[in-house]
């Protein structure tokens, strides 16, 4: 399947999906991530560089580490796998 078709099914499939369920009331992602950010701060926190660099690899690691288990999770689940005959 072409790129183009790739994104044009995925677009469409993400503007229905936030049409008909929008964002949460409670539990957003994106609150829950700065939550969790904030407590990593809250213990990692000094006035060092090393300690800034350390948390910014432990967030935006820990967001691409669950990125990439949620994509290992569903690569092989037969509902979602596009066809390539079309």
């Amino acid at each position: 399947m072409r790129a183009d078709r790739v994104f044009a099914y995925g677009a469409t499939a993400g503007l229905i999906a936030d049409a008909l369920l929008g964002d949460p009331r409670r539990g957003h992602p994106v609150a829950g991530f700065g939550r969790a950010a904030a407590r990593v701060e809250s213990v990692l926190w000094r006035d060092d560089r090393g300690r800034g660099a350390l948390h910014t690899l432990v967030c935006a690691g820990g967001a691409v580490g669950a990125a990439a288990l949620a994509a290992r999770a569903v690569r092989d689940l037969s509902l979602i796998h596009i066809s390539e005959r079309a």
